[in-house]
């Protein structure tokens, strides 16, 4: 009996290696993927401003750190005490505005060097709908849980994300030549916006995220459909019933390996699951002698990793 469909996404025409650099940036999706690079000791920068969710933040993101102002305004405001930026999650914050500023200019600061010399930036689309802030004149990552009445919801079109997108691209391949760029829609589920409305918004973004693919700027990842259409499935989501619980999670993971990894990768990923295993073993007693072997067997496999693949890195 066949349970669900089983898509295989189409491969791209190229492969990812444990030598090339990543970029994620986005909603969960992006988070995700990238807790499962970085277990497999990949290079990756993921949401230096934290996990964003509307295109037109991802955009301003992406300009900011391409530009790298360090004067720029950040639109900073104070919460109970505790200073968070419009632009960022609310993961990014401080109780002095200083050291948010240097917190927020820092992480551009090594945004920049990052993606001035990445080869795959993978962005993920989360929701159409933005909140434009009154009085800033402009879309906000976060509320921040602000009052309703500072902002404006609206939904975005699919011809401004795409106007946008386009130029964003071509601002981004001349800031970096290499860079390959590949759009997923996440397969989490907006349900405070509403069941139709959410439909709506993921409709919006997989048309915009296509018309971005047929213009051969960028590849796709179905990541939402391997949830949505493939498992399709309440036992993959979480209580909440909007979030892909762990084994979706782990599906998606297995077809992104198909997807982007080749035979030479799988087999060294394969041997740092090993490390990974004899790493996380539970070791009753720290001072006996068949613990400091095993811990010395342990450093010698990641010694050896690194001799063989000395672009990889454990410490």
């Amino acid at each position: 009996m066949q349970l669900h469909i089983n898509h295989k996404p189409q491969k791209p025409l190229f492969n990812i290696h444990h030598k090339h650099n990543v970029f994620m940036v986005g909603s969960c999706f992006a988070e995700n993927m990238s807790e499962q690079l970085l277990r497999y000791k990949f290079n990756v920068t993921v949401n230096p401003y934290g996990i964003l969710f509307n295109p037109s933040s991802i955009e301003l993101l992406l300009n900011d750190i391409i530009d790298n102002e360090q004067n720029a305004d950040e639109w900073v405001l104070n919460r109970g005490k505790i200073y968070y930026s419009y632009k960022c999650h609310s993961s990014v914050y401080s109780n002095d505005e200083k050291d948010l500023l240097k917190k927020i200019r820092k992480a551009k600061q090594s945004a920049h060097q990052t993606l001035s010399v990445c080869d795959y930036l993978f962005i993920t689309f989360g929701s159409a709908f933005i909140y434009e802030h009154k009085e800033i004149n402009a879309t906000v990552a976060n509320c921040h849980k602000q009052a309703s009445s500072q902002f404006e919801k609206r939904l975005l079109t699919v011809e401004e994300i795409v106007f946008n997108y386009r130029l964003l691209i071509q601002k981004l391949r001349v800031f970096n030549p290499r860079i390959s760029i590949v759009i997923t829609v996440s397969p989490v589920k907006y349900l405070k916006d509403g069941l139709v409305e959410n439909n709506i918004s993921k409709s919006t973004l997989l048309l915009a995220a296509n018309t971005l693919k047929n213009d051969g700027l960028v590849d796709y990842f179905p990541a939402y459909e391997l949830v949505k259409d493939d498992l399709r499935d309440y036992r993959f989501y979480k209580e909440d019933m909007a979030h892909p619980n762990a084994q979706a999670i782990k599906y998606v993971w297995e077809k992104f390996n198909d997807t982007y990894f080749d035979e030479e990768t799988i087999l060294l990923n394969k041997e740092i699951e090993k490390l990974n295993t004899a790493l996380n073993h539970k070791i009753l007693f720290p001072e006996s002698e068949e613990a400091m072997a095993f811990q010395m067997s342990i450093e010698k496999m990641k010694r050896d990793l690194m001799k063989k693949h000395p672009y990889l890195k454990f410490y």
